[in-house]
């Protein structure tokens, strides 16, 4: 069983799917119930919180997740969908069902993730991306935090990003500051139009998701804060925000304020996008 917190179609979806749900069909997500905010989700040794706006855009072609299977895994994941107005809503569905999916089938099993696990799901939400979304394509980035073997798994496509703070490669487990870009290889390229993503889940660009395993055994004792951000997030705001996470999470004590913080700060520095972040934060392990 995992809990979850989606943001999709525009609108909040919470609840709790078992293993033997995993294998319905999309639709029946839209069964878990709505809120009219962010939530989050919590286990003994996570919290997580998603938060997304549409910015001054007309629609919202974001999705994103937070999932935590308590005593397993804690996950995060962001879609940002391209191909225009519905097709990229329900790209980013399409690929965030899968996501769910996924990890709702190895809920309980001990050693699930691998660079193979991440690549089959990639390609399950390509396939399904590419059935259902007339057209539309979609950016991914998940990351998975392994709470018994303390690794955290990324796996991207596109130019959605995932962090973790503090920067414990460089300051130490001990840090409270600092923060990592740990999807740092993008899918994205410019010419004289712009910016252009160079690979995107459902559409014929698609090769394999970029994977990266960060062994974190020795900062178990450690608040981490991992979180996912679509372009929005990541093109407006000020970066030193994230250096500071570790911190407002001890202030407020809540994953979704940090979304929300996330969201909101990219939109006043100017943000011309849909903006999603997913964050959660990884408590010590109590002996």
């Amino acid at each position: 069983m995992i809990r979850s917190a989606l943001y999709t179609l525009e609108r909040f979806w919470v609840g709790e799917l078992s293993r033997e749900a995993a294998g319905a069909d999309c639709g029946k997500l839209l069964e878990l119930g709505a809120v009219r905010r962010g939530w989050r989700c919590r286990g003994a040794r996570a919290v997580g919180g998603v938060f997304s706006h549409k910015g001054p855009r007309g629609n919202n072609e974001d999705s994103g997740l937070v999932a935590i299977a308590p005593g397993h895994f804690a996950a995060v994941a962001v879609a940002d969908g391209v191909g225009g107005l519905r097709a990229g809503e329900v790209a980013s569905f399409r690929a965030m069902c899968t996501v769910l999916r996924g990890l709702a089938e190895v809920a309980g099993r001990l050693g699930a993730f691998s660079r193979e696990w991440f690549v089959d799901l990639f390609n399950k939400a390509h396939g399904e991306v590419a059935r259902w979304a007339g057209g539309g394509a979609t950016t991914l980035a998940v990351a998975v935090y392994d709470l018994n073997e303390h690794v955290l798994h990324v796996a991207s496509v596109g130019d959605s990003v995932v962090y973790m703070s503090p920067d414990v490669w460089s300051g130490g487990c001990g840090s409270a500051v600092g923060y990592r870009l740990v999807s740092p290889d993008l899918d994205e390229s410019s010419n004289a139009e712009g910016r252009f993503i160079t690979q995107a889940v459902g559409h014929k660009t698609y090769r394999e998701p970029h994977y990266y395993r960060y062994p974190l055994g020795g900062c178990e004792d450690a608040v981490k804060i991992v979180f996912a951000a679509t372009d929005g997030v990541e093109d407006f705001i000020d970066r030193s925000l994230y250096g500071g996470l570790v911190g407002r999470f001890r202030r407020c004590g809540t994953a979704e304020g940090l979304a929300k913080m996330l969201v909101c700060s990219a939109l006043r520095r100017g943000g011309g996008d849909n903006a999603t972040a997913a964050v959660l934060a990884i408590l010590p392990v109590k002996t």
